[in-house]
């Protein structure tokens, strides 16, 4: 016997339900991809931001760890005055002072060096540190065809415990230290000055040669700079590390037997260092605050940042500066970015075998 089954389906309200419930769902899932990834963007910059203080205390950390060293010489015994292109008062004289292996320069409203570094190029109130030495690797001073390979690279030939002498590529190499002394090697000469530009690309803006507010995509970046002496004898600018914000350099001086650091607050400014001081400095103690390029509004990055004697305030809505003359932060709304600060005491490691060797 046939029978008839009725067969029923979805009604119009049950479909409409089940997408409702469906497109609630899926907005779900799309709210929580959304928050990862944001999640992982701030997660990234703030791996970028510690990366950047890591590198940039390494690199200003073997800076100064190879500071005076000149093959196995005092600085004041080096003789030469090679041809170098003067910028400003970075004139020849100092760029070849093998005497001042380490020396800062008080921050202010201005480049300390004049003409050295366009004020537009230079966060106010941030340190400048400037270090002088030549490369470990020494050559055979018969390598003639590797050394004239640069003929207006600086050179340093050396003699341990004799005589130095600084000449160019293109020279023939002196013959002070003697050409029979014992231990005698050339070193390519260094000169690092570090200190810290507005902007990281200063080609973005309306002036192409400086840093305005139009760089970086109208957020200028902070950046870690370091100008050096280059194979052309030229001083050359080059970025190292961008977000850091705020530099400074304190020093610590041996006393006059070079027994210890001077009692009291160990580490002094630069500008309460005097010319007789300065061959006593045996430690630098580096203080920076970066910030972040990831912005970040879900919290207020408040707080207070310290770099040597500077310190400042980011609130929600203003911030406050003290013992950096001149200095602001930058960006209109700073409290939207996460920051880090790291302080770091190096040893002058060449410095201090020169004041033990001549007790």
């Amino acid at each position: 016997m046939n029978r008839s089954r009725r067969i029923a389906g979805f009604s119009l309200v049950e479909m409409m339900i089940a997408m409702v419930l469906g497109l609630i769902v899926v907005a779900g899932l799309i709210q929580v991809l959304l928050a990862n990834r944001k999640s992982y963007q701030l997660q990234q910059g703030t791996n970028i931001l510690q990366q950047n203080v890591r590198f940039a205390s390494d690199r200003i950390g073997w800076s100064l760890r190879m500071a005076d060293f000149w093959g196995g010489n005092p600085g004041g015994v080096v003789t030469g005055t090679p041809a170098v292109v003067a910028r400003g008062d970075c004139k020849a004289d100092w760029i070849l002072n093998t005497r001042q292996g380490v020396y800062g320069y008080e921050g202010g409203a201005t480049f300390p060096i004049a003409g050295c570094v366009d004020d537009k190029d230079y966060v106010k109130g941030s340190d400048v540190l400037v270090t002088r030495y030549v490369d470990a690797d020494g050559m055979d001073p018969a390598a003639s065809t590797t050394i004239a390979a640069l003929p207006k690279q600086v050179y340093l030939v050396s003699a341990i415990g004799q005589q130095a002498a600084l000449f160019q590529g293109s020279d023939t190499v002196p013959t002070t230290p003697p050409a029979s002394a014992i231990g005698r090697y050339v070193y390519p000469y260094r000169l690092d000055m570090y200190y810290l530009r507005p902007c990281s690309n200063p080609d973005g803006g309306t002036d192409t040669s400086h840093c305005d507010a139009a760089d970086d995509d109208g957020n200028p970046i902070p950046t870690l700079m370091r100008m050096r002496l280059d194979s052309t004898g030229n001083l050359t600018e080059e970025p190292l590390v961008e977000g850091v914000e705020q530099l400074q350099f304190r020093y610590g001086i041996t006393s006059t037997d070079f027994d210890e650091i001077v009692p009291g607050d160990p580490y002094e400014d630069a500008s309460t260092i005097t010319a007789d001081e300065w061959p006593r400095v045996i430690a630098v103690e580096v203080g920076m605050v970066a910030v972040s390029q990831q912005r970040d509004i879900s919290m207020p990055h408040t707080g207070n940042f310290t770099a040597g004697n500077c310190s400042y305030t980011v609130s929600d809505g203003s911030t406050t500066t003290t013992g950096c003359t001149g200095f602001s932060v930058a960006g209109t709304k700073p409290w939207q970015f996460a920051r880090t600060q790291l302080t770091q005491v190096v040893q002058l490691r060449n410095r201090i075998r020169m004041l033990v060797a001549s007790r």
